[in-house]
């Protein structure tokens, strides 16, 4: 009887030592989807899923969402993506939502022709610790308040590389983050994943992996 039960032993133990190995590797990588998206980057992988973890950029996505709130997200009405127009560094001008881009240019060109009416917040000042598409001495910087899981988001992210691109070097673009948790669960760990890829391949890395996550069917 004895001899019988040998083998069901070993299968117990063996069992209980690839649960135990499971539950030592869960929490040490990163989510299984963002994976994918850091080797299509080009990034480092494992360095990649070390920073991730780490959670060393929850408190840069958290300043973002206060400074999103001091730009004029407390306000009612108001939600993802939200985005404030400089003109020389003054605010004359908010895109409340996914405009398109038709809306968003006459908006921009009006600007240009005849200033902006001032808004008076208390945002962050650009400066090269952004993350900005285009020049940072352009005329006209639009900072975006976005969240990564945001379906009107996705909407505005191709609208606002359009409008870089049309623009001639006239606009810029930055992006900030405002992950939305009780919408998106999800978005905040996103949010932290950009930044990790620009830790490792810098602000042309960054661009790309928030671009490949909105592209995903599964964003």
């Amino acid at each position: 009887m004895q001899n019988d039960q040998k083998p069901i032993v070993a299968a117990i133990l063996l069992a209980g030592a690839i649960i135990a190995g499971a539950i030592m590797l869960r929490g040490t990588s990163a989510p299984a989807e963002s994976t994918p998206i850091a080797k299509q980057v080009g990034l480092n992988v494992k360095k990649f899923n070390a920073c991730v973890e780490s959670g060393k950029f929850k408190a840069k996505v958290d300043a973002d969402i206060v400074d999103g709130l001091k730009a004029g997200l407390d306000q009612p009405n108001r939600g993802t993506p939200f985005s404030v127009i400089l003109q020389n560094g003054q605010e004359v001008g908010t895109i409340n939502g996914a405009r398109p881009f038709e809306d968003v240019m006459a908006q921009i060109q009006e600007v240009q022709a005849n200033g902006g009416t001032l808004v008076a917040t208390k945002m962050r000042p650009v400066s090269a610790d952004d993350h900005i598409l285009g020049d940072i001495n352009s005329e006209i910087i639009v900072v975006e308040y976005s969240d990564l899981d945001c379906p009107f988001c996705k909407v505005f992210h191709p609208t606002m590389h359009q409008v870089v691109e049309k623009s001639e070097g006239k606009v810029a673009w930055v992006y900030r983050h405002y992950p939305i948790p009780q919408l998106h669960p999800n978005a905040p760990k996103k949010a932290e994943e950009t930044e990790c890829a620009w830790e490792l391949g810098g602000n042309d890395a960054f661009w790309k992996y928030a671009d490949k996550v909105f592209e995903s069917p599964t964003q």
